[in-house]
């Protein structure tokens, strides 16, 4: 069976159904790829589909999914995602209340600019720092100024990459497109300078900490291991082969870090956020919605089948008028300042 005829036959049945809200209007202040991904909506789901057929060598289920893996695919095309992206990386800070703010450090910003450019060397302290984009995954690199000729044109050459990019043409991750976009500079949280800062990763379904990954030398023999809200070593594989990976201890910071995970999850069905460590400090790095863009597959089946079960999605299935009320906390800790968009994002505008 081509995955065309089996997103056509699956649709059907969803639409003939009224499954995942698809009939239902949408709550406020929250958008869904049914409305935002247009005439791409169906080419989309398409795509998603081969994607988990190549890495599964199985069909996903449309219509039941149980798994983490088949939920998060879902997710892309009728979850429900707040007006103001949490997957702006300069934004994630926002989501903590001002208690947790205070508690939780932010990355420093040294410049910033809504244009594709590089700073000029005497605008910039000597140093090394991460030079990023907010509106992506894999937009980041360290640099180190001031920058020689060579290492400004192909920095400035990159920059003009990251701020084309488009998401939602192969993954329909259209939320990435919601944002305006902007290059950065931020403070380097590296140990030393050396290697890359271990970062920890906290999978939040339905407002409370499942299981966390801590990810160690991502660039080199990267090494992710995982464990359960309370801190115990699961010796399962997530999404990279743990190799040689040994368990490491848990933090000191880690009740801080499981609160500040829940209290931003409670505005979500499902969230990741990362964080960082140093000098005893705890630092908010992003937060995120689908993993990998759900283009990998989850290694341990039981890890799968954990995270599904602990996800209850309020639209998926069959869902009732106003399926969305009580599920999600309504005081966000901000002022979105902005109305619903109600555009295609496939123009990457």
């Amino acid at each position: 069976m081509r995955a065309e005829r089996f997103v056509s036959r699956s649709l059907q049945r969803i639409l003939d159904e009224g499954l995942h809200g698809i009939n239902e209007p949408l709550p406020a202040r929250y958008l869904r790829g049914v409305e935002m991904l247009g005439e791409e909506f169906a080419p989309g789901l398409v795509r998603a589909v081969e994607i988990y057929h190549k890495n599964h060598e199985c069909w996903p289920d449309l219509i039941d999914p149980q798994t983490f893996g088949n939920k998060q695919l879902l997710f892309k095309f009728f979850g429900l995602v707040p007006c103001v992206t949490p997957s702006d990386k300069l934004r994630a800070h926002d989501w903590l209340s001002p208690r947790l703010r205070a508690q939780i450090r932010r990355p420093a910003i040294l410049w910033s600019s809504a244009h594709a450019e590089v700073p000029l060397n005497d605008e910039v302290a000597p140093g090394t720092y991460w030079f990023k984009c907010n509106h992506g995954s894999g937009t980041n690199l360290p640099v180190t100024f001031p920058l020689g000729t060579e290492e400004r044109a192909d920095l400035a050459a990159l920059t003009r990459r990251w701020m084309r990019r488009v998401h939602s043409t192969r993954l329909s991750l259209w939320w990435y497109e919601l944002m305006e976009r902007r290059v950065y500079l931020e403070e380097d949280l590296r140990e030393e300078g050396a290697g890359d800062a271990a970062d920890w990763k906290f999978y939040v379904c339905n407002g409370r900490v499942v299981v966390y990954q801590h990810d160690a030398d991502r660039s080199g023999a990267h090494q992710q291991t995982v464990y359960s809200r309370a801190g115990t070593w699961l010796n399962k594989q997530l999404y990279v082969r743990k190799g040689l990976s040994k368990p490491v201890a848990a933090p000191a910071q880690l009740d801080l870090m499981v609160e500040a995970a829940e209290a931003i999850g409670q505005f979500f069905d499902f969230i990741r956020v990362d964080m960082f460590l140093r000098g005893g400090e705890v630092y908010l790095g992003e937060i995120g919605l689908v993993p990998n863009g759900c283009t990998k597959r989850v290694r341990a089946p039981e890890l799968d089948w954990m995270l599904g079960g602990a996800w209850r999605a309020p639209w998926l299935g069959r869902v009732s008028p106003g399926f969305a009320d009580g599920h999600y906390r309504r005081d966000w800790p901000f002022d979105s300042g902005v109305a619903q968009a109600s555009r295609s994002t496939q123009t990457g505008t």
